[in-house]
């Protein structure tokens, strides 16, 4: 009996069912003599418990190497990839605590078996099987669910892998049974260790150990060089590297502690990696990072977890390296000056500079921009008219203009890129670091989107102006004009048809302008400089050392009182914030400009083009050469361009009753449909 418990079978305890089916038992053989059915079932349970042992204890041995290539090295991945051995460290940390368990059940054989050679529970000259069966009461339960648990963890190799292995233990915690739920604890916290130590490498020095890829933070350079790597943070991906492994992430952690967690060790290890720190305190202090490392371990030394302690000590830690990276590497003031400066080039906030540069456009032959082969435009060329249009303005003295420049792509992403010089024309800026942190370059391609946008609108706006000056400055039409107040309507069709679309132009550029840009600019600098703000009262004193130049944040001081001065509301926490806060930012504009509607901007697009067929045709004509035929062709313009006005105005009605391709109802609509339609001229020109 005590060698069937320890999982050695014999000519007593068999393997049941016996070969070539898989034995899930040991079982005394049928024909076996002298044993009552009540006796023979309670030997059979007690050997089933032996059965369990063995299986266990087979499963553990096999994650060891102990089997029968234990002389065999392999390497990780052949570890990882094999499909008849499991590995990585949460699997390791979870047979270390069932061995623990099963050494208890050893030992507790090794024990019946001394006070049955002693005699203790001889009664007279007879082991009563009771004696037996009390003794292994509590392994009843225990075995049978840790061979259930091997079993679903073989089964669903994949699922239960890395940290998802911590929802199976958890599941197997949620019983009433005391003991039970005892040993399944032990287990779940040998598994929480190990989340542990990647969590605090993680935080604390922003580094991913995870050789097997159980985290569930991911490394997607893994297979890089260092060479590769480092060029990774050189070219502004830095927010790519690493990313955030939702499926790994275990039920008991709320996606928003996993998000705080990347943050943290993204950030660390981005200023660490950076080719070029910004100042010698690009360095995480050291005692801040002993005390972010003492909370860590001292909740990993906890037999049970608790998620408001972790969340607690997260929201510490992400306070004190926000605090850290706005003071020594990204300032408020930086984001905001880098802010205005993208205003100012990207959205053409600089007046001065955007007519230069629309001049400049203009300057160039005709003939070359109708060429649709690309040869004829060279992005030196685009490069040097962008230094000439700075000249003279407030961009000629700024030093951050030198960082933009033209590039010509071999596809346009924007349907106005072509706009300008007749092939994709894409305007860059070159973003470093530390300003990399919150910018991506999605951004940069929005902000490119946007500014293509807006050089059309205000190109076609500079356009009709020119036109109104040959209009008046001819003299020809200058007496069309005049014989037209006779009452002859037709010679007045040239002044208005430039009028009805320098008012739909004039209309959308100042909505742009006025209702989209500047009010989300300044409501974006005022949450940054809320933050700023914060952030210097957090700066500590003259008397603090130099070396700590933060203030660490302690677990007592995580209710602290509100800042009455302040709307905490408005305020960002960190860049990670800032950079939520931006794409927000830009994702308003775009749907301000009505750049995520395809239908809206087709539209537009579509009716800058007749405006520009429409200035071509009044510029080259002097008001008496063919005028009954270019009357013709100025009313078809005139024709074209009313339909095109009419439809964006009815989809523009349409969308701010139902929200169409803008997901709800959108204010900025109103401003745009008031400003068009505020004399209810067009809605009576649309009846």
């Amino acid at each position: 009996m005590l060698l069937a418990l320890s999982g050695l079978s014999g000519d007593l305890f068999v393997p049941y069912p016996p070969e070539p089916e898989i034995a899930t038992t040991f079982k005394i053989p049928p024909d076996f003599p002298f044993l009552h059915e009540a006796e023979k079932s309670s030997l059979e349970r007690l050997s089933a418990l032996g059965f369990y042992y063995r299986k266990i204890a087979n499963f553990l041995d096999k994650q060891r190497g102990r089997n029968e290539n234990n002389n065999n090295s392999e390497s990780i991945e052949a570890q990882k990839g094999s499909n008849n051995t499991l590995r990585g460290s949460f699997l390791h940390a979870l047979c270390n605590a069932i061995n623990e368990v099963l050494a208890d059940f050893h030992k507790s054989i090794i024990e019946s078996e001394i006070r049955i050679l002693s005699k203790e529970d001889n009664m007279g000259g007879v082991v009563p099987i009771s004696q037996l069966v009390s003794a292994f009461n509590e392994y009843y339960i225990i075995l049978p669910h840790l061979n259930q648990l091997i079993n679903d963890i073989e089964q669903n190799s994949v699922k239960y892998f890395g940290c998802r292995i911590i929802n199976l233990v958890i599941d197997k915690c949620n019983t009433g049974v005391p003991e039970l739920r005892e040993i399944m604890l032990k287990l779940l916290h040998a598994c929480h260790e190990v989340m542990y130590k990647h969590i605090a490498s993680w935080l604390v020095y922003g580094q991913l150990v995870d050789p097997f890829g159980e985290f569930f933070i991911k490394d997607k350079t893994l297979k890089l060089n260092p060479i590769q790597i480092q060029e990774q943070f050189s070219r502004s991906k830095w927010h790519r590297r690493f990313i955030l492994d939702e499926s790994f992430i275990p039920n008991h952690i709320p996606n928003d502690v996993a998000k705080s967690i990347l943050f943290v060790g993204k950030a660390i290890a981005t200023v660490r990696n950076s080719a070029k720190p910004y100042d010698k305190h690009s360095k995480f202090p050291d005692q801040i990072a002993s005390l972010h490392l003492q909370y860590l371990l001292e909740l990993s030394s906890r037999p049970v977890f608790n998620q408001i302690e972790l969340e607690n000590i997260v929201n510490i830690i992400r306070d004190n390296v926000a605090q850290w990276l706005w003071q020594v590497v990204l300032t408020g003031d930086k984001v905001v000056e880098c802010l205005e400066t993208f205003k100012n080039y990207f959205l053409l906030g600089q007046g001065d500079f955007t007519t230069s540069l629309v001049e400049q456009f203009e300057k160039l032959p005709t003939s070359r921009l109708s060429s649709t082969r690309a040869p004829l435009i060279k992005e030196q060329e685009m490069n040097s008219l962008l230094v000439r249009a700075s000249v003279g303005t407030l961009a000629e003295k700024d030093l951050a203009f030198e960082k933009f420049r033209f590039k010509i792509s071999e596809k346009a992403t924007s349907m106005f890129d072509d706009i300008l010089v007749g092939v994709p024309l894409r305007f860059e800026y070159d973003i470093g670091w530390p300003l990399d942190l919150f910018v991506t370059s999605e951004d940069l391609s929005k902000y490119g989107d946007i500014f293509s946008f807006l050089i059309s609108l205000r190109r076609t706006h500079y356009k009709l102006q020119k036109v109104w000056t040959h209009l008046a400055t001819n003299v020809k039409m200058e007496r069309n004009y005049k014989f037209s107040k006779g009452g002859n309507n037709i010679m007045l069709m040239p002044w208005n048809v430039r009028a009805s679309m320098m008012f739909f132009v004039d209309c959308l550029w100042a909505h742009v302008q006025m209702d989209i840009i500047e009010s989300n600019f300044q409501n974006l600098v005022r949450r940054i400089t809320v933050s700023s703000a914060h952030h210097q009262k957090q700066r500590p004193s003259s008397t603090t050392e130099p070396s700590s130049p933060i203030s660490p944040t302690r677990p007592k001081s995580m209710n602290p009182k509100k800042d009455t001065h302040s709307n905490e509301s408005e305020r960002l926490r960190d860049f990670e914030d800032i950079r939520l806060g931006h794409t927000s930012y830009l994702d308003e504009l775009l749907r301000g400009c009505l750049l995520e509607s395809r239908v809206c901007t087709e539209t537009i697009r579509m009716a800058l083009k007749i405006i520009d067929k429409f200035c071509v045709l009044l510029e080259r004509w002097d008001g008496q050469r063919d005028f009954m035929e270019r009357l013709e062709q100025i009313a078809k313009h005139n024709t074209e361009f009313r339909e095109q006005v009419m439809f964006l105005f009815r989809t523009l009605s349409g969308v701010n009753k139902t929200g169409g391709d803008f997901g709800g109802p959108p204010r900025h609509l109103d401003q745009l449909l008031l400003r068009l339609d505020y004399s209810k001229w067009f809605s009576v020109w649309s009846s």
